[in-house]
């Protein structure tokens, strides 16, 4: 009897949700389509837009790629959720329209997934900033169009975790920079259906508050599952002068280039699933009111979140970063929330606290020191151009199929890692 293959049997989805960047998502769809695999489906999710989304797609002739449109504009929670409803994969991928995955080291997630089956599987991915808008002009300064390839966070073996016992205690006390890039994600992340469905607050809702990533990431942490994560790069993160994250936090109000999160907080005003505080775009805020609205909404979650924390990380931010107008509004929402939960005494302490710093140990500046000396910083520039494709290609080229010996052998990083930079040096 011939015995089957199960990497044939198990499919995964690759979600890509887009609004008006057509530029960007050119580059970006291209990296997926470059992965040699043919049991995967690649979605692009437009959400409603009003530029020349749908042509670009409809360049590329590739029977694993569809095409989605919403009949309106929608949230980026619905447009999200209706997106992983579509899709047909064991597992399920989500990444921006500037963003790129890698192709030459999708065989070795796809690896992972079937030796563990996980609920989900976690990895570093790296940060490359685009030199250019889509208008042209130059964006991003010096770091702009350079990759830093890190030792420390390249070819690490898989590892076993159930976020619940990792990161409840961290979530709950507010200390948000000791979790947040190495916890499940959905969003350059890996998650399968069967936990989405099993963990949904109700049929077919598989994110229940305004920022589905983080929605996503919060519920795990506080129901747990088993999860993977590699200190090893699937995905690069985009950052352009309209990414959402930018918009959010990088420009004034009446900067043109802040639209992104003027829409977003338009498009959240009919969605049924706000957040508990309402509708807001202040990042801290959102944070605050995602794990709130998660602890309302999950019946068996019984842990209380350390509230002064919380209250003073929100006050602080909002103090430090918003006009005054905006300030208050947030200060408004904090209240109301407090006299409505019986905790006006926790926000009035954290007010009166000293500004929290995130002071870093002794131990913690030494190893960012290592990790930086054994890092090394390209340009990626490759057949004139210098984009997200240009760069998910030279990041394949330095890394080769190391992976796969480190894979078979963990006594291998150090060497795969001497090769990958002898790689790198014979690029240019």
């Amino acid at each position: 009897m011939v015995k089957l293959n199960k990497v044939a049997f198990l499919k995964i989805s690759i979600i890509i949700p887009t609004r008006e960047r057509s530029y960007y998502l050119h580059y970006a769809l291209q990296t997926a389509l470059e992965i040699d695999d043919q049991n995967i489906e690649i979605i692009v999710s437009d959400n409603f837009s009003r530029d020349e989304t749908k042509a670009v797609v409809e360049k590329f002739s590739d029977n694993r790629l569809k095409y989605i449109c919403t009949p309106k504009r929608v949230s980026m929670r619905e447009n999200f959720n209706s997106a992983a409803l579509k899709s047909t994969g064991d597992y399920i991928i989500f990444f921006g329209d500037d963003d790129g995955i890698l192709p030459g080291q999708f065989k070795y997630l796809r690896r992972i997934l079937e030796e563990y089956r996980p609920d989900g599987i976690s990895w570093l991915k790296s940060s490359y900033i685009w030199p250019k808008d889509e208008f042209g002009e130059e964006f991003g300064g010096k770091k702009a169009g350079r990759i830093r390839f890190y030792g420390a966070r390249t070819f690490g073996t898989p590892v076993r975790y159930d976020p619940r016992d990792s990161f409840l205690d961290s979530l709950m006390k507010c200390n948000l920079q000791s979790f947040t890039s190495v916890t499940p994600n959905i969003y350059h992340g890996c998650v399968s259906r069967a936990f989405l469905e099993k963990n949904a607050s109700e049929k077919n809702v598989f994110f229940d508050s305004t920022i589905p990533d983080v929605n996503f990431r919060y519920r795990t942490i506080m129901l747990g599952g088993k999860f993977i994560h590699v200190n090893h790069p699937f995905s690069i993160n985009g950052d352009s002068a309209v990414s959402n994250g930018r918009a959010h936090n990088g420009y004034s109000t009446n900067d043109p280039r802040a639209k992104p999160a003027d829409e977003f907080h338009q498009e959240n005003e009919n969605d049924p699933y706000l957040n508990i505080f309402g509708n807001h775009k202040f990042t801290p805020l959102l944070l605050m009111a995602t794990l709130e609205t998660l602890r309302v909404k999950l019946i068996n979650f019984d842990k209380l979140p350390d509230m002064v924390g919380w209250y003073s990380y929100v006050y602080w931010q909002a103090k430090m970063s918003l006009p005054d107008e905006t300030y208050k509004i947030v200060i408004k929402s904090l209240s109301d929330y407090a006299i409505k939960t019986g905790t006006l005494n926790e926000l009035n302490v954290a007010i009166d606290m000293p500004i929290r710093k995130n002071k870093k140990t002794i131990k913690e500046i030494l190893q960012r020191i290592k990790t930086i000396m054994s890092s090394f910083l390209m340009v990626v520039k490759k057949n004139g151009e210098n984009n997200i494709l240009s760069a998910v290609n030279i990041y394949d080229e330095i890394l080769g199929n190391s992976y796969e010996h480190v894979l078979n052998n963990k006594e291998m990083q150090k060497k795969e890692w001497s090769r990958a930079k002898k790689r790198a040096k014979n690029i240019y």
